[in-house]
């Protein structure tokens, strides 16, 4: 689990935002207290606290209110040095109100809760052509769909993490570049994912007005100018007062996901999974509860369609991936008979065959090697004088007898071997 997200807790968040005199709130009693607590505090005049829990609790115009009650004190007792703080909170506050006001009408499928340490995992389920998320140094690696270039985030002179990507050529990863995104000074930007067009990509990054520790964002890439447009910050229910990150979409499945701590334990964090908008949609309401279960995402139903089989398409997802995963650890495709295919070595029960089946395999190879050094001389004799062609007609000959001997090889192999397994097969059973 990336070090740096793990620092970038929630209560690391509360104290950031605020000077040392300021009182604190307790992580572990974040998750028990209630608008009531926030009333009560307002109401003993402790006005800091009491904005902090209205905002982690979604009510953004009570917590504007409470810091604007603290500013006046401040200024009655002529403490003005501390005056910009609680702005910046105030800001914090109508900017998250704003956010909450044209809160996204996304339909919300499913949600599983994970262990922060290893949430990365949970990402195995995108299809083949979204490409892989892989963790590297402990830190999320996005690897496109023919794996020759990925993207990530690497600490920078100043301590702060950057995105980054690279290139494999011949099997090596080279040519590292530092994304030419507009950042702030101060801020990580991390968990990166790439679209298929291999122009926009969206991060978390705690910088550019994050409302929470990890804020969600886009941006696509400038060809003209190698450079990437100005970030856009997602709205709200993907962003929260918490950190929120690793947002992946699969274009395939037409599903997407990102990760949250939202009202989760400490070490927990807890995966949405959810279908993309064509283009985004407000949801529509006056009743300020009801988009502020929306944005919490209090209840996934609330989101759903009725009469849509979402569970239908959730098991065809997970089906989908499994597939394809077994198909990754097959080493060959064997037919023995109408009923029955080989993938690997040891799914050969006869010791015979099996021994068969490897010098088959070597010598598969050896006339894979032939048909291309053959290809490679056809193609010089097609484009060579005439001194060329008559210098490398009689080893293209000598190469094509030896394919065909081969061939012919392999196919008697081939019979071999499925007559000593079926062989084997009736005689153990």
């Amino acid at each position: 689990m990336p070090l740096e997200l793990q620092n970038i807790n929630m209560m690391k968040f509360i104290l950031r935002l605020s000077v040392v005199i300021f009182f604190g709130i307790h992580s572990n009693c974040i998750f028990s207290q209630t608008l009531e607590d926030a009333k009560a505090l307002y109401t003993k005049g402790e006005y800091v606290k009491a904005g902090k829990l209205y905002f982690l609790q979604y009510k953004f115009k009570e917590s504007e209110e409470a810091y604007d009650k603290y500013i006046a004190l401040l200024r009655k007792e002529k403490k003005t040095n501390d005056i910009p703080e609680i702005e910046n909170l105030i800001a914090k506050s109508k900017d998250a109100a704003r956010m909450l006001a044209y809160c996204e009408n996304i339909q919300i499928i499913d949600s599983v809760i994970v262990n922060k340490a290893d949430f990365l995992k949970s990402y195995n389920i995108l299809s083949k052509e979204s490409g892989t998320i892989l963790e590297i140094n402990n830190l999320p690696v996005y690897e496109n769909q023919l794996k020759d270039k990925r993207y990530y985030a690497k600490l920078g002179d100043e301590r702060k993490y950057r995105l980054h990507s690279q290139i494999k050529l011949l099997n090596k990863w080279t040519d590292e570049k530092l994304l030419n995104l507009a950042v702030d000074a101060d801020a990580n930007d991390n968990y990166p994912f790439v679209l298929s067009d291999g122009i926009t990509i969206y991060y978390a990054s705690t910088g550019r007005g994050s409302i929470g520790g990890y804020d969600l964002f886009v941006t696509r890439y400038n060809s003209s100018s190698d450079t990437y447009f100005k970030p856009e910050r997602l709205g709200m229910p993907f962003n929260s007062p918490y950190n929120d990150y690793m947002l992946a979409i699969d274009e395939h499945n037409n599903v997407g996901y990102f990760a949250s701590d939202r009202f989760q334990p400490e070490g927990k964090v807890i995966i949405y999974t959810f279908i993309p908008n064509d283009e985004k949609i407000t949801i529509e309401s006056d009743d300020e509860n009801y988009l502020i279960n929306r944005a919490k995402i209090t209840s996934i139903k609330q989101s759903q369609k009725n009469g849509v089989d979402y569970a239908s398409l959730l098991r065809k997802i997970k089906s989908e991936r499994q597939d394809y995963q077994e198909k990754l650890t097959r080493e060959f495709e064997f037919v023995i008979n109408d009923d029955m295919i080989y993938y690997k070595p040891d799914d050969f029960k006869s010791h015979a065959a099996k021994q068969i089946f490897i010098r088959y395999r070597e010598s598969l190879n050896q006339l894979k090697s032939l048909n291309e050094k053959l290809e490679e001389k056809r193609k010089k004799y097609i484009e060579g004088n005439a001194a060329q062609k008559n210098r490398l007609s009689e080893s293209i000959l000598a190469d094509e007898k030896k394919s065909e001997e081969l061939t012919i090889q392999c196919k008697e192999m081939a019979v071999e071997i499925r007559n000593a397994e079926i062989k084997h097969l009736r005689n153990t059973q």
